[in-house]
């Protein structure tokens, strides 16, 4: 009965262990799963590159609303704005309404305040990405069907704008002259385009990854055109 009894616990053991082992297997399987679905989810889809003619699109639809701001059309410019980006950027100041009267009233206030804008030209843009992957409703073979991929374009519009500004500390008072470098973010749908814009000023890229999260985090991998501002002196 003793030996007996040895045997059926050997067995029992060598049970146990192949459970512990299966146990364990299961669980390592378990976590790889967990791990390829968690890679899954932050791969960043392939893009394609956004064809030359699309920039240029991109560039006429940004002149088109700088002319008219030139004009002093400062409601063109407003009605432009991308509202997605304008619902994202105006929670803290009330919604889109306020944030908008708001930017209207600093705008008519400028003229005011001795700043004039003389002249404002778009440059032929560089950087452009796909952007809002997700599903979209297509025909096919006459069947309906949801086709994956971006559904967006985003060009970055080099900008140069001309403006001069009434110094108040001189007497008497004179003017001075400025030219600014920095860009429009253009965005549209890939069907049925209609372009909207974000100012560069001071967008950020963890800004524009609210509205489409697979963009890089960091600005210096969304490659900004360059912004900066120099004052046009007279030659002596």
């Amino acid at each position: 009965m003793l030996g007996a009894s040895r045997i059926l616990d050997v067995r029992a053991l060598r049970g146990h262990v192949s459970n512990v082992k299966n146990l364990f297997l299961f669980a390592l399987i378990a976590l790889t799963s967990l791990a390829s679905a968690q890679e899954a989810l932050t791969r960043v889809p392939p893009r394609n590159i956004v064809p030359i003619e699309v920039k240029q699109r991109a560039q006429a639809a940004a002149q088109l609303i700088m002319d008219q701001t030139i004009r002093g059309d400062f409601k063109a410019a407003l009605d432009s704005m991308n509202p997605e980006f304008v619902k994202v950027i105006s929670r803290a100041v009330g919604g889109p309404e306020k944030f908008k009267a708001g930017l209207l009233k600093m705008m008519n206030e400028m003229g005011q305040n001795g700043v004039t804008f003389q002249a404002a030209i778009t440059q032929a843009p560089d950087t452009a990405f796909e952007v809002d992957y997700g599903f979209e409703d297509k025909i096919v073979n006459g069947k309906p069907v949801k086709i994956e991929g971006y559904r967006q374009w985003m060009v970055f519009v080099p900008t140069v704008k001309d403006f001069q500004v009434v110094d108040p500390d001189a007497q008497p008072a004179s003017l001075r002259k400025f030219r600014k470098w920095s860009f429009e973010v253009a965005i549209s749908p890939k069907k049925n385009e209609n372009w909207t814009f974000v100012n560069g000023d001071s967008i950020t890229a963890l800004q524009l990854r609210k509205l489409f999260p697979f963009l890089p985090k960091n600005d210096q991998d969304l490659k900004f055109p360059p912004k900066r501002v120099e004052e046009r002196k007279k030659k002596k």
